[in-house]
């Protein structure tokens, strides 16, 4: 099945789809919870370590602006 992101190199979506987290919301498990906090942390922590970059190398600009069209998609 699908990941959360297909994108994320997390343990939650390298392990889980999508299906089995919904399950175990459903299921009120809570290593659902767990599982989103994981992936959560995971992604936050990567924008930041790009926003570095990005201001380390003088393209924030660039990358907010590509960035913020991203946040806009579905997945």
């Amino acid at each position: 099945g699908r990941p959360i992101d297909e994108g994320c190199g997390c343990p939650t979506c390298r392990s889980f789809s999508r299906a089995y987290l919904r399950h175990l919301f459903k299921a009120e498990e809570m290593l659902a919870m767990r599982l989103a906090v994981m992936h959560n942390l995971w992604f936050y922590n990567t924008l930041m370590e790009r926003i570095r970059a990005a201001l380390d190398e003088g393209v924030y600009e660039d990358f907010r602006n590509a960035y913020s069209r991203k946040l806009e998609e579905k997945i």
